[in-house]
């Protein structure tokens, strides 16, 4: 039987890409998933082929988040953070990814995406999780390492990371668990096109979806666990002055 049999998960973004990958493997799984997204059709479309609700969510709206928690009859025992956009549009030159190209509407809905679905699920969902659940969040390589190619997205990323990585001791005392996976690229919709390329290697939203729920198994909390190849594991990359020794999935 799997862990995942008769839990209750939520996902942002699981309309396309990572968030879709792990509802339709949670839903093979026998978890019971709320898929949350703004994408109606596409949503609508998951719910019928996985059994999965879907549920409109803005994640950068408190209030879209409330109903979110107010639909739920139950307790959450896992939760993935997982919606997540770039600067500009992925038809855009990269040009328009860089700072001094930046658009406020744009940067306005990058953060609320990136960063206050982050925070505004965590307000909302927090006090539904079950004792012993686990939160797994979404973020990016560019969350620990630099990416020149959109730096405004770099460091929504980064502030991702060091909430995840400051609320792991908090989270610890709730026996609630909380991780970030950082992947590098993932061949979904939000890859800058002028980035595809022959020589250009992304990874599966399938494999990542397989270490999202892999990750909501592991004891350890408040760690960011990078991906950089598809054949090789998520491994750790500890914070300054975290002296504990290699970890891989």
């Amino acid at each position: 039987m799997s862990a995942l049999t008769g839990k209750t998960l939520v996902v942002t973004g699981a309309a396309s890409g990572i968030g879709k990958a792990v509802t339709e493997q949670a839903c093979s799984a026998g978890a019971a998933v709320l898929a949350l997204d703004i994408q109606a059709e596409a949503g609508a479309a998951l719910a019928q082929a996985t059994g999965a609700t879907y549920q409109h969510c803005d994640v950068s709206s408190p209030d879209s988040w409330q109903a979110a928690a107010d639909s739920l009859s139950g307790g959450v025992d896992y939760l993935h953070l997982n919606a997540g956009i770039q600067i500009a549009p992925p038809n855009a030159p990269l040009a328009d990814y860089q700072f001094d190209a930046m658009i406020l509407e744009n940067y306005r809905r990058m953060m609320g995406v990136n960063v206050d679905g982050v925070v505004f699920g965590l307000q909302a969902l927090l006090p539904k999780m079950n004792d012993g659940a686990a939160v797994v969040v979404t973020c990016s390589l560019a969350g620990i390492t630099p990416y020149a190619i959109d730096p405004l997205y770099s460091m929504s990323k980064h502030a991702v990371t060091g909430l995840v990585r400051s609320m792991g001791p908090t989270l610890a005392e709730r026996n609630i668990r909380i991780n970030a996976i950082c992947p590098g690229g993932i061949d979904t919709a939000i890859i800058p096109q002028a980035q595809r390329s022959e020589a250009a290697v992304f990874m599966t939203p399938a494999q990542l979806g397989r270490d999202v729920l892999d990750l909501m198994q592991v004891e350890e909390t408040g760690l960011t666990w990078a991906k950089v190849r598809e054949d090789k594991p998520p491994f750790v990359i500890r914070a300054p002055g975290d002296k504990a020794g290699p970890r891989s999935l």
